[in-house]
C-alpha cells in the first residue's frame, strides 16, 4: 500500500520577501513562532475532511536534516522555494511549489502576502489562523492543489497507484 511507503512531514519556513514586507508594516510573527499547537479553525477544517490532528502536534521549523532526508519538498509559496534553493542549491531536482507540482496556473489565496485581503497589523496571525472563511478558503485551495498534484507526486517518487 502507498500509505506504508510514503511519509509526509510538515515544517514551516517564512520566506525573506514575506519577512521584509511584514517588517515594512511593523508586523511581527507570534513568539514563539514554532512549537505552537494547530489553530482551532484549522483543526475544525481538517476534521471536516476526516483528518485528525493529535492534540500533541506542534508547528516545526524546517531544518537542514528534514531537507536532506526528503525525497521531495513541496513549498507553498514561490518565495519559499527561491530562498530554499539559495540555502540548499543541491535540492533543485526535488523541490517544487504546490503550483508547479499541481500544474495549476490560476490565482492562489496563499500567495497573497501583498495583504490586500489580510489585516496590515499584528492581528494578521489571528486572522490567518482563526478567521473561518480565510482558513476554509486556504484548506479548499490546498485540497484542490493536492488532488491535482497527487499523480505528479507519485510520478516524481517513482511510485504507481495500486489497484
Amino acid at each position: 500500500m502507498l500509505v506504508d511507503r510514503i511519509r509526509v512531514t510538515s515544517a514551516g519556513f517564512i520566506p525573506k520577501k514575506m519577512k521584509n514586507k511584514m517588517a515594512e508594516i511593523n508586523i511581527n510573527p507570534p513568539e514563539p513562532f514554532f512549537g505552537r499547537p494547530i489553530a482551532e479553525s484549522t483543526r475544525v477544517a481538517l476534521l471536516s475532511h476526516d483528518i485528525i490532528v493529535p492534540n500533541e502536534w506542534r508547528t516545526s521549523p524546517l531544518t537542514p536534516e528534514i531537507v536532506d532526508e526528503a525525497d521531495m519538498i513541496i513549498a507553498v509559496l514561490p518565495d519559499q522555494k527561491k530562498d530554499l534553493l539559495e540555502l540548499y542549491p543541491k535540492i533543485k531536482a526535488k523541490i517544487f511549489t504546490i503550483r508547479e507540482i499541481s500544474r495549476w496556473d490560476g490565482y492562489l489565496v496563499q500567495e497573497d502576502y501583498g495583504f490586500k485581503d489580510i489585516p496590515e497589523d499584528n492581528t494578521i496571525w489571528n486572522y490567518v489562523e482563526e478567521n473561518p472563511d480565510y482558513v476554509s478558503n486556504i484548506m479548499n485551495e490546498m485540497e484542490r492543489m493536492l488532488v491535482r498534484a497527487y499523480p505528479h507526486i507519485l510520478e516524481h517518487l517513482g511510485l504507481k497507484i495500486e489497484s
